[in-house]
């Protein structure tokens, strides 16, 4: 009957047990690395995308003291840039904590010689890119439509 099965495509009913799991530690060394890597890659981004948040905040400041030193009056106030780039950095601080969070998971998993589990549909990279896609698309319309 098990024979049966397994002409049909079924996989094994002990699939699980089957499953190499990360013992040995060359295989467990080189999967820590793999996932100090992913998380040095997340800070990475997280830090570019903060510093590009504090740039849009002060660039309401920068256009005030411009438009001050040469006396020409602003269309709109600059407050908008200021709670665009705020709101960036929290995001960021947001999506950090989420993936050194995600990391002591994984690299707990390892450590308990426990199969690292493979990401859904949405992954924090998934997630972070459409909060992203939206937060440009206020700021296009803002700039197009906010006068």
């Amino acid at each position: 009957m098990a024979d049966e099965r397994q002409g049909v495509g079924l996989p094994p009913a002990d699939a699980e047990a089957a499953r190499p799991k990360p013992k040995d530690s060359a295989e467990l060394q080189r999967l820590r690395q793999a996932a100090e890597t992913n998380l040095l890659v997340w800070i990475r981004t997280c830090l570019a995308m903060m510093g590009f948040g504090f740039v849009l905040a002060r660039f309401g400041i920068f256009l005030r003291e411009v438009s001050d030193a040469g006396r020409v009056p602003l269309r709109r106030p600059p407050g908008f840039s200021l709670l665009a780039g705020t709101t960036l950095i929290l995001l960021d601080v947001v999506l950090l904590v989420a993936a050194v969070a995600l990391h002591w998971r994984l690299v707990g998993r390892l450590l308990r010689g426990e199969q690292p589990e493979v990401g859904g549909r949405w992954s924090l990279g998934v997630v972070a890119a459409v909060v992203l896609a939206a937060l440009g698309m206020v700021l296009a319309l803002y700039i197009a439509f906010i006068q």
